[in-house]
């Protein structure tokens, strides 16, 4: 008797497995019969995006006046967020930074390049660039999630994929830092400019996962602007603050 082919198997293997735990979306954890998010999360993900504060250029939910962030100096001319660091994009986020769902993060990139194309100041950039990780981040999680994104989006409009910074310092994670002066004094000065890096007269497109105060993106676009680029943009999969009063 035939024990059939390894096709077959693997088909009844993945069956089984499915019954037993069925798949379910990484943005909202409800059950779909295939893929890696269900469509509500898929319509959010290309169809959402925050305004920008017509103050300082931060993400800005919409009905909001400003991002309530005004007063704090940014470098960044314009920065654009796909949504709130709220479901479905703070799952989705956690699933392909600290889970190693790099599938999640092509859809991401994927959405983040659609936002970018979309935008006439941000694709019109020269070129686009990942924050940094340091080099013992790198090894801890095995790849760059700033990266991955900058990469979709490159591809996607053909701009220029530049890794011209680097980053000086290891320095603990933002997340477990709520106040906005320990955030800035924990990044600043983390950021170098690559000596044969070519930004003078470039407009860059600054390119990470999620943005809270802007203090890594801000030092990030310090050592850019320091090396001649004229203008600075930002796009980031989620902002974690984006409204109230400044």
């Amino acid at each position: 008797m035939s024990s059939g082919s390894p096709g077959s198997v693997r088909f009844l293997l993945k069956s089984l497995a499915d019954f037993i735990y069925p798949p379910i979306c990484y943005g909202c954890d409800s059950e779909v019969e295939e893929g890696l998010v269900c469509e509500g999360c898929r319509l959010a993900l290309f169809t959402h995006e925050l305004a920008v504060c017509p103050k300082c250029h931060r993400p800005c939910t919409r009905t909001a006046e400003t991002c309530g962030q005004c007063r704090t100096p940014f470098s960044l001319s314009r920065v654009r967020a796909l949504g709130l660091y709220v479901p479905p994009f703070d799952k989705l986020v956690h699933a392909f930074k600290y889970s190693g769902k790099t599938k999640v993060g092509e859809l991401l990139g994927q959405a983040l390049a659609a936002l970018v194309q979309q935008d006439e100041v941000l694709s019109a950039a020269d070129a686009v660039c990942p924050v940094p990780l340091h080099p013992a981040r790198l090894r801890e999680r095995g790849f760059n999630q700033s990266l991955l994104l900058a990469a979709a989006i490159s591809m996607s409009t053909r701009m220029r994929l530049v890794e011209c910074l680097t980053r000086t310092r290891y320095t603990p994670t933002q997340t477990l830092k709520t106040n906005p002066e320990k955030r800035l004094k924990n990044v600043a000065g983390a950021f170098r400019l690559r000596p044969d890096s070519k930004v003078a007269g470039k407009r860059i497109l600054l390119v990470d996962d999620v943005m809270t105060t802007g203090a890594t993106l801000d030092q990030a676009a310090q050592a850019l602007l320091k090396g001649g680029a004229t203008s600075v943009l930002g796009a980031v999969v989620a902002a974690a603050h984006a409204g109230g009063s400044s």
